[in-house]
This record gives C-alpha cells, structure tokens and sequence, in this order.
C-alpha cells in the first residue's frame, strides 16, 4: 500500500512551493493603481488641492506654501540635530583616545620603573614571606581566551556607538519631499516658485484650472508646463506652439538678431524666460534668484501603461535553501 509524500521531499518546488516563494520572501513590487494617484495640482506633503500653491524649481513638485515652509524648518532642526550628535560623538571620541594615551603613558613610566629597580616587567617585589619565591604575579588574562565567545549573549562583539554617530554623513540641505529614493534633489525657501493658475468657474460652482491659452482643463492626462520665474501655468502643446521658436535663426542676421529669434516670452505676461548661458551668470545672482526657464509640473500618470511609472516597493528577506 503506497503511502503519501510530504511536501518537501520533492527533489525540485511545487506550484504551490513557488507561490508560497513570491508571496512570503525577497522583494515585492507592484504598480500603483490609477485609484491611488493624486489629482493634478495636489500638494505632495497634505494630499490635499495645493492652496497658495509653490513649485520646486528643479522638479516641478507642488506644493502648498504652508506646507512647505513647515518641512523645511522641521529639515533644518533635524540637520543642526544630527550635526550636533556627530560634534558630540566626535568629542567623545577625542576624550576616549586621550585617555588611552594616558593610560598606555602611565603604563610605560612603571615598567621603566621596574626595570631600573632590576626586576623584570611583569615581577613584583614580595612583601612578605607568604609569596612563591620568585614575586612573579599571577596572570588570570593569560587563562582567558583572546576572543570572546560570539554566540553567548553576554560576550557578543558590539560596536561602538560614537563611533558610527562620528561617521555618520549629514544631509547639508533639505530634500525635497517629492524627490525619489533613487535620485533626491534639495530646495529651499528662495527656490520656490509661486504657482499662478488660470481658473475658471463652472455653472454649478466648482473651479477648474485651464490653459490661458487653449482654455482645455489641465489635468494628469495633459502635461503642464511651468514659467519660471513668473509661475504661470501652459499647457505643452501650447508652449511648444507660441512659445517657442519653430524654425532656425537666419546665420547671416546680426547676433542681436539671432538672440531676439530665440527668446522665449511667458504667454500670459511676457516675461523673458530664455535661459542665461554660462558666460553671463554670476554666481550672486543664481544663489539669490531662480533661474529663468521652463518646467514640467510632475504628475502621477493617467492609469495607462505609459501614463505613469509610479511602483510600490517592499524590501524584505531573499530565500535562501
């Protein structure tokens, strides 16, 4: 009579075994669907319709002007925080080195000593009769093992806490709250751009925000484009339409000529928005203003393959047999 085998004394992983592997170990992912996206114009921090909406001038994240300036002063007293722990750490660091100094000083002054009296380092002159005869000390470290025993609690190798508070890197500057774990950028107060939006009010009171120039409801299906410095919002079909040029400048007009081809104008105030080349920037000017230029306000994406690439990671334990 044939008996069952157990699951497990299979040479090579069941169905259910290979399941079981992709639900329970390593890392899992999995695309974010089009119900947890946020809405166009949605502040990163609150989750909410960004109210005195301010932009991060590299990456085109929204936020709510409240809402950003409370994350910047909670950044910066985390920074002076951390700052203040290494400073700590690395004193006591300091403290802890000149104290072995010392130590391995005053050790060296009584062995020295012991030699000049003629006895050998390590020998001790006897006191009394009660002594082995020779005045040698017992040495109990020489019985010890030279490691400890790293499976007992008790003996288990640590690490040094000022140590790694010493090493420990700070971050210098904010980080944006909208930037990914793969690629982080900072901003700070002078960087942000106020955002002005084109608002248009419906027959049944609800407020949408459109294009100045198409008058069509911005959203996450239609890229916006974003003017610095001004902050007015264009949709991209219109930027790339009105705003900048089409054709190549004519190579034997004059350099002014070529320069005025070029320029790109805001469609609502007509601010220069050409940006600055190299040569003429200085360096006072670009820590103090924003740079002058075009950027796309991010979006979660539309729910379609192409429309977005927002996934949700979670890190856990690889399988290992």
């Amino acid at each position: 009579m044939a008996h069952s085998k157990r699951n497990t004394s299979l040479p090579h992983f069941t169905s259910y075994e290979r399941s079981l592997l992709r639900n329970n170990w390593g890392t899992k992912r999995s695309v974010i669907g089009r119900d947890s996206f946020l809405p166009f114009a949605s502040c990163k921090l609150c989750l909410q319709p960004a109210r005195t909406p301010v932009s991060c001038a590299n990456n085109g994240d929204l936020f709510c002007r409240e809402c950003a300036i409370n994350d910047l002063l909670a950044q910066r007293q985390e920074i002076k925080r951390l700052e203040r722990e290494r400073d700590d750490a690395k004193k006591r660091l300091a403290e802890d080195d000149q104290r072995n100094l010392e130590k391995a000083r005053k050790d060296e002054v009584a062995d020295f000593e012991l030699v000049s009296m003629g006895l050998e380092e390590g020998e001790a002159p006897v006191q009394n009769g009660n002594g082995n005869g020779n005045g040698k000390k017992l040495k109990t470290d020489e019985t010890k093992s030279a490691l400890p025993s790293f499976w007992v609690p008790s003996l288990t190798p640590s690490t040094d806490a000022n140590e790694i508070a010493a090493n420990k890197t700070v971050k210098l500057a904010p980080v944006c709250p909208g930037s990914s774990e793969t690629e982080t950028h900072s901003y700070s107060l002078k960087g942000l751009v106020e955002v002005h939006f084109t608002e248009e009010k419906a027959t049944d009171g609800t407020v949408s925000r459109i294009c100045p120039s198409c008058k069509k409801n911005l959203s996450n299906g239609l890229k916006a484009m974003l003017t610095k410095p001004c902050g007015h919002v264009i949709c991209s079909p219109c930027v790339s339409k009105f705003m900048t040029p089409n054709d190549t400048p004519d190579p034997h007009a004059s350099k002014e000529e070529q320069e005025a081809h070029s320029r790109i104008l805001c469609y609502v105030c007509e601010t220069d928005l050409t940006e600055v080349g190299e040569k003429k920037k200085s360096k006072k000017k670009d820590k103090e203003g924003i740079k002058p230029g075009l950027v796309a306000i991010s979006s979660e994406g539309t729910g379609f393959a192409g429309g977005g690439g927002n996934v949700g990671t979670k890190s856990g334990v690889a399988f290992q047999c």
